[in-house]
């Protein structure tokens, strides 16, 4: 019998706001997929869960009696399945894998199980075996991370899509591709004619109804994922993620866009991330490289202090159902919370907090039931109802203030 797959979040975790205020850790995507698809891949398990914060319940599925009545493998969701953790947890089948003090993987019995899920975390005996130094960890600390990693893991989501390499049916004789051998295609994808997708320095991934529309110009490592769009004429360089259901045009490098999210227009993104339902007005342009060539600082979240990232490149880290009107121009390393509107000219404030209208170097609040019926309005184009677990969980974040 397989184990229940658990996903937990420890302290750290909180650092990975305001990208997760709307979602578990092991919702969050990198590659092709999430965190939990990989794992779910790499261990070969399914419909892996995890103890719910109290906002997030209803919204993510919740474990079953018969679930919390088995044994488990427990995961840290800030951990990538990279080829040899996988391997180090395939290997084992109780106590715990650390890496430093921090627990990556633990095993319960069915009498643990309903004890640690209650807690909201593994509670291993003794201090359990160390990670090796020779095997490969990675792992999320803030947010920007994920742009850090993106490259390797849509190489590794390429490596595991179980694709062919190169041309499918779906794919123009029109369209130029550069080292096929990188391409990786789903039967249903779509490269119309006239578009350029450059695989020589990585591979470049497109999921099932997927479409590159004519002269679209893709450069791998990078991925499009089930039934996004790539817009007529758009620039899309290495490192970069659009997700299921995105609608992306313009400039973009080295940028992760969750789902249901739209860049349709013209300008330039860089080194970003952007959560669900986010759209960027035509001609949005976020900063990545400071004037001084300096490393970049951001707002660390829980704390509302700034970090000083160690990274030359950070654009825009924005949460769910926020939005920018046309021409917006964001900071270099700009952190934007949940459901706010930033418009008007010139750079706003980098530390936007949720729920809140930017207009002209004022911050004005963005009423809840107005936010909910414009969220409600912009899910229903994609046939995505608001049901009310969706708004409990909003009207909680409004709760938090910044987040």
């Amino acid at each position: 019998m397989k184990p229940t797959l658990f996903f937990f979040a420890d302290t750290q975790a909180d650092h990975l706001q305001p990208l997760t205020l709307t979602r578990p850790v092991h919702d969050l995507r990198l590659g092709l997929t999430t965190i939990r698809e990989k794992w779910e891949q790499a261990l070969g398990l399914r419909n892996g869960l995890c103890p719910l914060r109290p906002h997030l319940r209803g919204v993510f599925p919740a474990a079953t009696k018969k679930q919390l009545a088995a044994p488990a493998i427990w995961v840290n969701a800030r951990y990538l399945p990279t080829p040899g953790l996988a391997n180090a947890i395939r290997r084992r089948s109780s106590g715990s894998l650390r890496d430093g003090d921090d627990i990556i993987a633990a095993w319960s019995t069915a009498a643990e199980t309903p004890v640690w899920f209650a807690e909201g975390r593994p509670l291993p005996r003794g201090v359990g075996v160390c990670c090796r130094a020779a095997d490969d960890v990675a792992t999320l600390v803030y947010p920007w991370d994920l742009t850090t990693l993106n490259p390797a893991m849509i190489a590794a989501d390429a490596a595991t899509c179980g694709w062919q390499p190169g041309r499918a049916a779906g794919c123009s004789p029109a369209a130029h591709v550069e080292r096929p051998e990188g391409l990786f295609m789903h039967p249903t994808a779509v490269v119309e004619p006239g578009a350029t997708l450059v695989c020589d320095e990585g591979p470049v991934v497109l999921d099932a109804n997927s479409r590159v529309m004519a002269g679209a110009m893709l450069r791998g490592p990078l991925a499009v994922g089930q039934g996004a769009t790539v817009r007529m004429g758009a620039r899309i360089y290495g490192g970069t993620t659009i997700g299921p259901q995105c609608k992306v045009g313009g400039e973009v490098a080295n940028t992760i866009f969750h789902s249901f999210s739209n860049k349709a227009h013209e300008g330039y993104v860089g080194n970003s991330v952007f959560g669900q339902w986010v759209n960027l007005g035509a001609d949005t342009t976020a900063s990545n490289l400071k004037m001084t060539y300096g490393t970049v600082k951001l707002l660390d979240w829980p704390t509302g202090l700034e970090v000083d990232s160690g990274e030359l490149f950070v654009g825009t880290i924005m949460g769910d159902h926020s939005k920018t009107g046309i021409n917006t121009m964001l900071n270099t390393g700009t952190v934007c919370g949940v459901s706010s509107i930033v418009v008007g000219a010139g750079f706003p404030a980098r530390e936007i907090p949720s729920f809140k209208w930017v207009q002209a170097g004022s911050l004005v609040d963005y009423r809840l039931e107005k936010a909910v019926v414009d969220m409600e309005r912009m899910m229903a184009r994609r046939g995505v109802p608001l049901d009310r677990h969706y708004r409990r969980m909003m009207e909680a974040i409004f709760a938090m203030g910044r987040g």
